[in-house]
Parts: C-alpha cells; structure tokens; sequence
C-alpha cells in the first residue's frame, strides 16, 4: 500500500487497464453463461441500498418486512402461499441450506445419503464434502433425462434427501418432479427441487403456453426449492434463493446468534453479513417488470433460442443433444467425435460456451443478453470451424 492515496480518476484509469482483459455480456460473446447483466433499476436500487445487512436483520426492520413480502409473491409465483423463504449468496448456498435440513431432520439416519441425478449441480458435490453426506448418483438415459428407475434404485434406509432439477445446468431439462415425488412417499425423506435456472423461467413459459411438467410446489410431495435472481430473474450478481414449505423446520434447526445489535433471529445461513441490498433490488425488478415483463423477456430468449436451433440442424457435421425444454442449447458432433477441438476453436475467436467433456456437448445459454445478431455471428464463425476441422 503506497503512503499517499491515488486520485480517483488515476484509479478509474487503473482499473480500466487491469480489466480490458474482462468480458463484457454486450459484446454477445458470452454464450455460455447463466448470468447476464442486471436491469439497470436493480442497479440503480442496489447501489442506493448498499448497506443494508440482513446478516442483523433488527437493524433492518423494513428491509427485513420486505424480504417477507418478496418470499410471499415468490410463493404464489411457484404455487404455494404460505411458504417461507430467504435470499442468498446464489445457489450453491441455497443447495447446501436444502442438504443440511435433510440431514438434520433425520438424526436417526448415521450415515446419511441424498440421492441425485448426475446431471445435479456440483453444489450438492460440495455440500456432501461439508456435511459427510454420501452423494448417490442416477445415470441418465440416452435422451439425457433422468433414469427414474436408477434414480428408485438408489434409495434406501440411509436416504434422508433427494434431488430433483428444474433446469439442469447443462441441457436446461426438467427432472419428473411428481414421479420423484411419488417414490419417496410415506418415506419421511426430504424434497429439494433445484431451480437455481429454471426457477424464473418455468412460470413465464407456461404462460406462453410451453408445455411444462409439475416442477414447483404444486407438487405435494416438494419440501425446498432453490431459485436464483442473477439468472433469469435479472437480479444483482451474486444473489439466490431458497424457499421452505414447512415454516416450523427453521425453528427446530435454524441457527440463532445471541450478540447482534439487532437481536437474536433465527435463520438458515452459512454466511454471517447478507446483502440487503441485493433483496431491495430484486423486489424492484419484480415490481418494475410485473410478470407480464418477465413474459416478454422470456418470449425473446425462446425465439432466439428457437432461431439457433435450427440453424444448429442446418449445419452438416454437429446436432442438437436434445430438443431445448428451456433457453438453453446442447450442441454435440454427428459422429460421436470429440467437441474438444470445437470449442477450443470457438473460444480462439472469443465465444465462450459452456463445455461438458462428459457429456460431449457445448451448450449455449440463450440469457436476456444474447441477441439474434451475435447468433449470427457465431453461426457464422461456427460454420467455418467445422469445415476447417472436417467434421463430419
């Protein structure tokens, strides 16, 4: 640290240097991220709001009253009213918040085991680490939907969880939730549906008459659901969610800290200090957008995303891994050869994709920032690439 401080418009200069290497959301070269750059008012309200500490919520009475009433619009928006629920770091936290009350409301199970799909987060890989859980995986089929009858196989006396995905990570699919539901019934094993993606696209495509199965709490059978706003939801990077059927489970296992200057709450956390503002402006974007906004967001990522797709079949040499359920495009070679070579080629001309080595696909996440012209482009560069390589 140098004695006397910098003026401020050397430090902008500095910056600016150290971070021309960045990409940007607007150049359209990002392709293969589940983030996108926020709505300008949820910046405009974030920045404002900056202090707010949830962390001590007794301090923050009204930015606490407001995270109740965002978690209530969020309730009926996954179809049930009277849940509870509370913002986080994004949805790795929401996903280890879900591992630990399964684990804690079954101390009876010593060796406890969540069952998942492979196509899970590696969140639940890091929350099993953290918590001496036994990750018990299900394959999928060729289709790349989940083995239900695997996914059967693998529950057992030591199950305290299982998994469901609401837009997977790599394909954007939606796991049968009901059926799920159905194989844990009367079996006292908690339901955590992950719709970090999905959670803020699914109710949008529906009303645009997507057919889109049961995925939310109109399932009986689902406890928790993890939703991320910095995804579809336009939000403040990072900040997810994470919402609980049964108010009673945070009294049993919530943590309580007794020497805030608020008071003592009850809460979920693994972190301590919790953006307020980052709730604040989530609850802006929602009442600036209503649904019928988020409708039409999400109407213009479905039609690019329908756009690139055929433009995908045209091209001899690569296909879709699957029909696209979401925003979201898988795109592997005709022969079964490797992607590898694809994608180095593509990133060499600056389009970052998302590359799944062990499902041999690239995938392309269609976010509020991709328009159809960078998708030209990239079809363009795409095209190129693979009669360079000669795939066939």
């Amino acid at each position: 640290m140098q004695e006397k401080g910098l003026e401020k418009q050397e430090i902008l200069r500095i910056l600016e240097k150290k971070l021309e290497k960045d990409f940007s959301y607007s150049t359209g070269s990002v392709l293969g991220s589940m983030c996108t750059e926020p709505l300008d008012l949820g910046v405009e309200i974030y920045m404002k709001y900056i202090s707010k500490n949830l962390g001590d919520p007794g301090l923050f009475l009204g930015t606490a009253a407001l995270e109740e009433e965002l978690v209530s619009e969020i309730g009926k928006l996954f179809n049930e009213k009277n849940i509870i629920g509370t913002f986080t770091t994004g949805g790795s936290e929401a996903n280890l918040i879900a591992m630990r009350i399964a684990k804690k409301l079954r101390p009876d199970i010593k060796s406890p085991e969540v069952v998942v799909p492979c196509s899970a987060h590696i969140s639940f890989d890091k929350a099993a680490d953290l918590l001496g859980i036994k990750l018990r995986k299900a394959t999928l089929n060729d289709n790349f939907e989940l083995n239900l009858t695997h996914f059967e196989s693998l529950i057992n006396r030591n199950t305290c969880g299982v998994v469901g995905i609401a837009g997977t990570t790599s394909l954007g699919l939606i796991d049968p939730i009901e059926e799920i539901g159905t194989l844990i019934k009367d079996k006292d094993i908690f339901f955590h549906i992950d719709a970090a993606f999905g959670g803020f696209i699914l109710p949008f495509l529906k009303k645009l008459n997507y057919t889109i199965p049961a995925w939310d709490f109109s399932v009986n059978a689902v406890d928790s659901i993890t939703a991320d706003p910095h995804k579809m939801g336009l939000g403040i990077i990072p900040s997810g969610g994470f919402f609980l059927r049964d108010p009673s489970i945070l009294q049993k296992i919530g943590f309580e800290i007794p020497y805030l200057a608020g008071g003592n709450f009850k809460h979920f956390h693994i972190v301590g200090t919790r953006s307020g503002g980052t709730v604040i402006a989530f609850w802006a974007i929602l009442k600036s957008l209503g649904f019928n906004g988020f409708v039409k967001i999400v109407k213009r990522c479905m039609d690019n995303t329908k756009y690139l797709s055929s433009q995908i079949n045209d091209i001899t040499g690569i296909k879709l891994v699957t029909n696209p359920v979401t925003n979201v495009v898988g795109i592997t070679t005709e022969s079964g050869e490797s992607i590898c070579k694809i994608d180095e080629d593509l990133r060499k001309r600056n389009w970052m994709l998302g590359k799944f080595e062990e499902f041999n696909l690239i995938r392309v996440v269609i976010m509020p920032h991709v328009q159809k012209s960078h998708l030209q482009n990239f079809i363009e560069d795409l095209t190129k690439i693979i009669k360079k390589l000669k795939i066939t």
